[in-house]
């Protein structure tokens, strides 16, 4: 009987030790959150890795990185280690290695990206170059502003003719 109970203690103590593991800490779900993103998109799922990108902003992260998968061929990526930068923003260092298809040349480019942590989790905010090969992320295009009209022919012609008229410009040459 003396045994039974002992039994039947250690039962009853095992499940409740579970409970007494702690939370996540911010940090921590950063972490995890960072390591998804360089697994997913080592193996060509960028859908994963969109998925961990801000709504606002997912739109030109695609862009951006059109070419992964395409024409682009990323080999290899390494998480760099994150910094917290401020109440609910940190910056994450990874390591892109990769290659044109076109070409035999092995890359690297080093990635800055800002995380966010909104109330849903930690969310890709930006990502920026931060040394090695440019040629990984690809910039949209400006918005083309319209071009400004020529002055004409007549309205330079009245202005020099101003300008002769003038004792004082005529002066001056």
């Amino acid at each position: 009987m003396h045994r039974s109970a002992l039994v039947l203690v250690a039962a009853l103590l095992v499940p409740m030790l579970g409970g007494c593991i702690p939370p996540q800490s911010p940090v921590e779900k950063l972490t995890d959150n960072a390591y998804d993103v360089v697994m997913a998109a080592r193996f060509g799922r960028m859908d994963l890795v969109t998925a961990m990108v801000k709504p606002s902003v997912r739109e030109e992260y695609m862009a951006s990185h059109a070419e992964w998968g395409g024409r682009v061929r990323i080999l290899d990526i390494d998480y760099g280690g994150l910094r917290l930068v401020g109440e609910g923003k940190a910056v994450v260092a990874m390591t892109v290695s990769w290659q044109r298809l076109d070409e035999s040349m092995l890359r690297t480019t080093a990635i800055a990206q800002t995380w966010h942590n909104d109330e849903g989790g930690w969310l890709i905010e930006s990502e920026d170059f931060a040394g090695g090969d440019k040629g990984l992320l690809l910039k949209p295009e400006p918005k083309r502003r319209p071009k400004k009209s020529a002055p004409t022919e007549s309205a330079d012609s009245a202005t020099a003719a101003q300008d002769a008229s003038s004792p004082e410009l005529a002066a001056t040459r």
